[in-house]
């Protein structure tokens, strides 16, 4: 909170005696003084406290094996998830090619150019990825509110518990998606490239017309 020190020290001292005293002192320095400010905080008076740097202390969180390991595990697991995404994709194409030919061969038959054909196979594959895509938001947004919500602070803490906050990397969220865009893409030009490119005839005995 925001609040007037004398006031709010003197509310605690009278609660509970010697508990209104500053035992610490933050200090908020620019992006190109960091550097001054630690080598300051080295020079007495100011040698005898015990600092803390924000970055040094963040730096010693990111590095223990277990949050390490779990940020692997979590970048394994949306790779996984995204390689079985990209192979769901491709099955869908190939079972319209495969149980709808009948249906397909019959737009052809009643004037239906094959890229008019191509092209409806493509459209009605992206709209299945679209909700497919507004499927894993909405998932990977509610874990990431339970992560949030039972995973606490290891012991390299120390006795401080932190809240902990949701942090999205936007740049590395929309490079997936268009990574993910981009692969699912190829993969259902190429699943389609040679769709309906057979002669009509032999389409007709694979039809069984």
């Amino acid at each position: 909170m925001i609040a007037d020190g004398p006031t709010v020290a003197t509310a605690l001292g009278s609660a509970a005696p010697g508990t209104g005293a500053a035992s610490e002192v933050w200090v908020d320095a620019s992006g190109g003084d960091e550097h001054a400010v630690a080598a300051a905080l080295r020079r007495p008076p100011f040698d005898a406290l015990d600092v803390q740097a924000h970055d040094a202390l963040l730096a010693d969180l990111r590095s223990e094996p277990l949050a390490r390991g779990t940020l692997l595990t979590l970048a394994a697991a949306a790779l996984a998830a995204l390689g079985l995404a990209l192979v769901g994709l491709l099955l869908v194409v190939v079972s319209d090619l495969r149980d709808e030919r009948g249906e397909l061969f019959d737009l052809e038959a009643q004037g239906a150019a094959p890229s008019t054909l191509r092209r409806h196979l493509r459209l009605r594959t992206g709209f299945v990825t679209a909700f497919g895509l507004v499927g894993g938001i909405a998932t990977g947004a509610a874990l990431a509110a339970l992560v949030v919500a039972l995973v606490t602070l290891t012991a390299g803490a120390g006795s401080v518990q932190l809240p902990l906050l949701l942090g999205i990397d936007w740049t590395t969220l929309l490079l997936g998606l268009l990574a993910y865009f981009l692969v699912a893409a190829l993969l259902v030009s190429a699943a389609t490239r040679r769709a309906f490119r057979a002669g009509v005839a032999g389409r007709f005995a694979e039809v069984g017309t």
